[in-house]
């Protein structure tokens, strides 16, 4: 099965390339910019077409994924090429209007399923993902349920609804929270707030607020004003916002108390059980921040993991220091600095896997006498606070005094310049519980 994707060179469109031809199927990728095009040809394995047409023809599913605001024009350049029998398959967050054109453009015997994937392009699988599938007529489409079924296996999430309550839902998921969020981004650059400064006597919930205005703006502005323009159900939503806006505002120039609290009592009410569960995972979000901190407080001068939570590459070596929003991680002879919100402090555990994955690892052996009643597993808990060790050999018998014991003990480190200091702290403690080293 051959899968075409317009504008599979890019965003969500190459995600979906690199996922499908790890599932094994031949794809096909399109997009205006021919060296882009050549560079993901050779990265994912795929077939680059400069040609949206030529593309689309060859297709046994044909994917549109390109910008809302050419999404009509690309549907209605290709659509009356995909051949009969094919799915056709559009992305973007908008769905009315591109499946009225999928439908209209497409020839009689090629089937339609509009759909949303609720994620981005640094998501690193389908596992427990939103899919949203808007099938126009389910029933007389062969592959919709192939396609439900597929998603499902991989971990997504699939829901279905019409295209018309999917915008109405968006508007709101997607519209409303950008819109809201922008604003006040807005809202403290005309008020002159120093955003940094401000953290400094954040509460917690500030914080969060914080970090998810910058989450948004710091996104594609063009993206987000797509979502905003060509979602029919916009304005309405937009309207009623503002009109609440000034109706609290006016609420509290008034100093009418009374109806203030009557405003949040009758929104509670609507949340219903929404508000303990808001409550709770809010918290939840809160305390994962303020302990994630106080580990890595605790952590400094010593040997970490750290994993970006988008590429899940691992950084590893000394907590130096953490100033502001950065963590200084010693590695070898150099310094790197990574922003405390692109990483998640790996436990002791996944650390250790980690570095018996990917790290070398040197040993010293060393040998010493004790008296032939000696309980080993007590020096050997006292030692494995120390270091990495184990016993590797014991022995009584010739050359050594039969009231004695030689065990030979490894020290471990995947650092090799590491393992002469670790000797000598070795060497030290056991001359302190009595033990004679073994030359």
């Amino acid at each position: 099965m051959i899968i075409s994707i317009i504008g599979g060179t890019d965003g969500l469109g190459k995600w979906f390339a690199s996922f499908l031809k790890n599932k094994g199927y031949d794809v096909i990728v399109s997009g205006r910019d021919l060296i882009k095009g050549k560079d993901v040809e050779e990265e994912l394995g795929v077939k680059y077409i400069n040609d949206n047409i030529d593309a689309a023809k060859k297709g046994d599913i044909v994917i549109i994924s390109v910008p809302i605001n050419v999404t009509e024009n690309v549907i209605k350049e290709v659509a009356p090429h995909v051949k009969v029998g094919s799915l056709l398959i559009d992305i973007t967050s908008i769905k009315e209007r591109p499946s009225e054109l999928m439908k209209e453009f497409s020839k009689s015997g090629v089937f339609v399923l509009p759909t949303h994937p609720m994620f981005g392009p640094e998501t690193p699988s389908l596992n427990r993902q939103v899919v949203i599938l808007t099938p126009i007529e389910k029933e007389k489409n062969p592959f919709f349920e192939k396609v439900k079924e597929f998603l499902e296996n991989e971990g997504a999430k699939v829901i279905v609804v019409s295209p018309k309550e999917h915008d109405k839902i968006m508007g709101v998921v997607q519209g409303l929270t950008h819109f809201v969020y922008i604003s006040l981004g807005s809202t403290l650059k005309d008020l002159g707030i120093d955003i940094k400064e401000s953290k400094n006597f954040a509460s917690p919930i500030y914080e969060l607020m914080i970090n998810i205005i910058a989450r948004i703006i710091g996104q594609n502005p063009y993206l987000y004003a797509d979502i905003q323009m060509h979602n029919p159900q916009i304005k309405t939503i937009h309207d009623t916002f503002i009109k609440n806006c000034e109706n609290i505002s006016e609420i509290v120039q008034n100093k009418d108390r009374d109806s203030f609290v009557e405003n949040m009592k009758n929104s509670a009410k609507h949340f219903g059980n929404e508000t303990k569960r808001g409550l709770n995972c809010s918290n939840k979000a809160v305390y994962a921040i303020s302990k994630e901190t106080e580990k890595l407080l605790k952590s400094i001068g010593k040997e970490i993991g750290l994993k970006h939570i988008y590429s899940e590459n691992v950084h590893y070596g000394i907590l130096k220091e953490i100033y502001s929003d950065n963590i200084v991680l010693k590695q070898n002879e150099k310094e790197v600095i990574l922003n405390i919100s692109n990483v998640s402090l790996m436990e002791n555990k996944e650390l250790e896997d980690w570095k018996i994955e990917n790290l070398e690892k040197y040993f010293v052996d060393i040998s010493v006498l004790f008296k032939k009643d000696i309980d080993l597993s007590i020096i050997l808990e006292l030692l494995t606070h120390k270091f990495e060790i184990e016993v590797i050999d014991t022995y009584s018998g010739d050359k050594i005094d039969e009231n004695e014991l030689s065990a030979t003990f490894r020290i471990n480190s995947y650092e090799k310049d590491d393992l002469k200091t670790l000797e000598e702290i070795f060497n030290e403690i056991i001359k302190n519980i009595g033990g004679k080293l073994r030359y």
